[in-house]
């Protein structure tokens, strides 16, 4: 974002008046400053050939005019809805000093019937951020927040967060309070902050060519805001980008020893070193990222940040207790740092039996589409067996997306029930119960793999057998090849058959998924932005190829203001229909593939390998879909990356259970598969003597034989969740004495904790502004920063006409 340039002593007229004009008559902008007319600055802008935004806009607000989609209510309402909310919205911005509001109607054509908008543009004057950040720093300093400094003018990223918060936070922040679609603000559809192409091409082209990632590796993780990592980007990306650079270079060394594993032991082996190896790498991941996430709160001055009493609170939850219609804005305020907590720790409690029940009955359909397919893969022989084997995949794509969807509004629904203090309070209570559910979809064909069809597929594909053929008998003994449902193989043929389901899944999920995720990041985007264009009649194959193969013919430069406002709301046109970024994605991205590496890459050794080179092109193509797929991140301050970490620790506790059992699933065999119903099992110590207690108990001859393998199986599982314990406490410890323990953080901590004060709010009240200082008076932005008078106008034309 370009900043405005350094402000003058001398005051500029505000463009519009303390009331909006009439929508539908609407008269001129009463204080509108004179400027010369339009036709004496006609190529006054034309040489920001390079700026796209040059009337130094920060947020467009598109508000809907339009009464096609009222839900049923008389079109006389819908119309005194809309004038009214338009003019509230006015209000609402001119009321607070050091805004320049300006509004044009939604460039539109005979196909756009029923999505008439009003763009209402947003500017901030250099004063009234300054004034921001002051308000800001001594509200850290009231609650002991650790120092942190923005240069004056602010950083594009802080510049840009600062305003966001002043528009959506409720009034007891002394904010706007804009929610959009929710209660007079409905027909608010969105508040979006313009991208800056020429920072977005210069960070995109220095992560591209390596400049980023060496800063990153050498600069950027110690915590300051480098260039590319900081200034740019949201706090939130911020540190979405630091864990995904952390994360990458720790797969450096376990690629090299996973790799030695491959080369060294042999196919199928699962061998316990590397599975211990595993375990240390990822409980020493979570402690090191735990404890350097804290460095940067630090750091970054965020420690503490996310608490009610600092946090930009959701204007849903202040009214929802009443605190809007206080006039006492500091006891409003003491309400809030009260809480609510144990009404909402109830609800929070009270939405675990329901998360449990959608789990389960997700996988209840992912257990019946693993068991048809292995069903049609084995035992089916009848018409169209060519086919069927294809039904278990596309029953998965097209079942399993809409029960995740289903239950992805589900979760939106209860986290706006447990009505959370502040967005990101919600965005983490959200985060927890979303990934739930994918962690399902991703990991249980793998589990019911490794713990379904490894020890008992044999016989459950005998007992179908048994159902289809009405054989009087089955036994747990049976197996599929005696049933007659293929030639028979031996205990170690099965094992390498059962083996290689496991590392063919495993492939798919590490290279073939990813390969497909980097595809709908990038190069999908760009398909559909040339079929809506070209369904437009705005462009054609040709000119598209013209304008990749030349870049300089690619920007017509403007030869006048009206070309150049013109090339504004085209670009305010392209970013609207762009997507909201969400940063769940990416992270459940990496979470889900540290699950790969962490619990399965036993199976498949270079699971980590692939992983690393996915993540070197995954820190290009996020920048690059951030910079160019989606709408300008906008964001709060963090201090964690949240649920996210707490995910990792679980991860890695399963990822202990897991290895040590399918190394008891998997261990090394030699004797006839008739002997067991799990060919792939050699007896192990102490075996008869558990086969001789169990025989003394009157129960069904299958369940004697199945015990023997789940007695063991549970010790195994039980005697690893306590070594991971064990490890995790004696690496947790070490890391904090050797990362944090008389770390420069550690005693900055100390002094803020020794020096711990109330600020004395009488001197340095965010309350008490100083005059905003404004811009320079441009002659060249004077005839687009109008108010709301052609927003106005057009709401007027479109009523009239209805």
């Amino acid at each position: 974002m370009t900043t405005p340039p350094n402000p003058q002593p001398q005051r500029v007229t505000r463009s519009m008046s303390n009331h909006p004009p009439s929508t539908a008559a609407p008269p001129p902008a009463a204080n509108t400053a004179p400027g010369p007319p339009v036709q004496s600055r006609s190529t006054s802008l034309a040489h920001h050939e390079v700026n796209t935004n040059p009337f130094k806009v920060d947020f467009v607000i598109p508000y809907s005019i339009s009464t096609e989609k009222s839900q049923g209510q008389d079109r006389a309402v819908a119309q005194q809805e809309i004038k009214q909310g338009y003019e509230a919205l006015l209000r609402t911005l001119e009321g607070e000093e050091g805004l320049r509001i300006s509004s044009r109607a939604r460039p539109s054509n005979n196909k756009d019937k029923g999505q008439e908008e009003i763009w209402v543009f947003v500017g901030a004057e250099d004063g009234k951020i300054t004034e921001l950040v002051e308000r800001e720093r001594s509200l850290d300093q009231a609650h002991n927040l650790p120092p942190h400094s923005h240069p004056i003018p602010p950083s594009p990223s802080t510049r840009i967060r600062l305003l966001y918060n002043l528009l959506t936070a409720p009034a007891i922040q002394d904010g706007l309070g804009i929610t959009p679609n929710q209660g007079k603000w409905k027909r608010v559809k969105s508040i979006m902050a313009l991208h800056d192409e020429v920072a977005d091409k210069e960070w995109v082209e220095r992560w591209t060519t390596g400049g980023d990632w060496r800063i990153g590796l050498l600069k950027g993780l110690d915590g300051k805001e480098g260039q590319g990592l900081g200034e740019h980007q949201p706090p939130p990306v911020h540190l979405y980008f630091n864990f995904l650079t952390t994360y990458t270079l720790s797969l450096l060394p376990l690629s090299v020893i996973s790799t030695l594993f491959y080369l060294l032991t042999p196919s199928d082996s699962y061998p316990p070193l590397y599975a211990f190896v595993l375990s240390i790498y990822s409980t020493a991941f979570v402690a090191i990222w735990r404890i350097k996430e804290r460095k940067l709160a630090i750091k970054w001055g965020t420690r503490g940040c996310e608490s009610v009493a600092v946090g930009r609170l959701r204007p849903e939850y202040v009214a929802n207790l009443g605190l809007d219609k206080r006039e006492n804005k500091e006891d409003a305020v003491d309400v809030v740092q009260a809480g609510n907590d144990i009404k909402r720790d109830i609800k929070v409690t009270a939405s675990i039996p329901i998360i449990i029940a959608c789990g389960v009955g997700l996988g209840v359909v992912l257990l019946g589409i693993f068991m048809l397919e292995a069903f049609v893969g084995q035992a089916y022989d009848g018409f169209g067996k060519e086919v069927v084997p294809l039904l278990p995949t596309v029953l998965f794509a097209v079942v399993v997306p809409q029960i995740v969807a289903a239950y992805g509004s589900l979760a939106r629904s209860m986290v706006k029930w447990e009505d959370h203090p502040t967005p990101v309070g919600a965005e983490k209570s959200l985060t927890a119960k979303t990934f739930a559910m994918n962690a399902i979809v991703a990991y249980l064909g793998l589990f019911l793999s490794a713990y379904v069809y490894v020890p008992f597929g044999s016989f459950i594909m005998a007992r179908v057998q048994h159902r289809l053929t009405k054989q009087e008998t089955v036994s747990v003994s049976d197996t599929p090849e005696k049933a007659g449902l293929g030639p028979r193989t031996s205990g170690k043929q099965q094992k390498g058959i059962k083996a290689g389901r496991l590392k063919g899944q495993l492939f798919a999920y590490t290279v073939t998924n990813q390969v497909i995720n980097a595809f709908l990041e990038l190069g999908l985007p760009f398909i559909m932005r040339f079929v809506d264009d070209w369904r437009a009649g705005k462009t054609t194959i040709k000119e598209t190829i013209q304008k990749r193969g030349n870049t300089d013919a690619s920007e017509k430069i403007p030869q006048n203001d009206e070309e150049v406002e013109k090339r504004f709301l085209e670009k305010v046109e392209r970013e609207l229909a762009l997507p909201d970024y969400s940063l769940f994605t990416d992270y459940a991205e990496m979470v889900t593939q540290f699950g790969y590496v962490t619990i399965w890459s036993i199976v498949w050794p270079l699971a980590p390998v692939f992983a690393l080179v996915n993540n070197y092109v995954e820190l290009r193509s996020d920048a690059l879909k951030i910079c160019k797929h989606v709408r300008r991140p906008v964001g709060d301050r963090v201090e964690t990356i949240g649920s996210w970490l707490e995910t990792l620790s679980i991860i890695s506790w399963i990822g202990a259970i897991t290895n040590s059992t399918l190394i008891y699933l998997f261990r090394p065999t030699s004797y006839n598969a008739d002997q067991t119903p799990n060919p792939n099992l050699t007896p192990i110590p102490g075996s008869a003597s558990l086969h001789h207690m169990i025989d003394q108990y009157n129960i069904s001859h299958n369940l004697k034989t199945v015990l023997p393998l789940l007695i063991p199986l549970g010790l195994i599982a039980l005697t690893a969740s306590h070594g991971y314990i064990i490890l995790r406490w004696i690496v947790d410890g070490l890391s904090e004495r050797l990362l944090w323990r008389n770390s420069e953080e550690e005693r900055l901590v100390q002094k803020l904790n020794a020096n711990q004060r109330q600020a004395n709010l009488s001197n340095d009240s965010p309350g008490k502004r100083e005059k905003p200082r404004v811009w320079e008076r441009d002659e060249r932005m004077e005839g687009f920063w109008n108010g709301g008078v052609e927003g106005g106008r057009e709401i007027g034309r479109v009523l009239k006409a209805e």
